[in-house]
């Protein structure tokens, strides 16, 4: 890991991600506003069981108002991931805004492997709790 500048012709990861993920809040905040409705879980509707993924529309529901418990409850990993985008918004706001050097990190194929067993665990603990609260 490492601080380092831009290189000549290299991505801005940090403008490009902080553009997607305005433009995905803005777009979930004036569809979720505009009361618009949510598309069908189709796992749910052949399983009967909620997929890793039910209860985010209501977790976004829920921080937008600022409920925060309930965001947590509606899906806990979700609720992780909003919060790491958010962290990762004004990181990448902050280094845009001052010209900062920005934060590069080089991953060897064993971490990533550690990386992809860790996350796919963190869904399957995820996924047993909204069965459990039956989401």
């Amino acid at each position: 890991m490492a601080w380092r500048r831009l290189r000549a012709g290299e991505v801005d990861h940090e403008a490009l991600w902080l553009g997607v993920s305005a433009a995905c809040a803005g777009g979930a905040w004036l569809w979720t506003t505009m009361r618009l409705p949510t598309p069908p879980c189709v796992f749910h509707a052949l399983t009967g069981l909620p997929c890793p993924t039910c209860g985010a529309t209501r977790c976004f529901v829920h921080l937008v108002h600022g409920a925060w418990r309930e965001a947590l409850l509606a899906n806990p990993l979700i609720f992780a991931a909003f919060a790491a985008i958010a962290a990762f918004d004004l990181y990448a706001a902050s280094v845009i805004a001052t010209g900062r050097p920005r934060w590069r990190c080089e991953i060897s194929a064993r971490q990533l492997a550690k990386f992809r067993f860790s996350a796919i665990a963190l869904i399957a603990l995820n996924w047993a709790w909204l069965i459990h609260a039956g989401i």
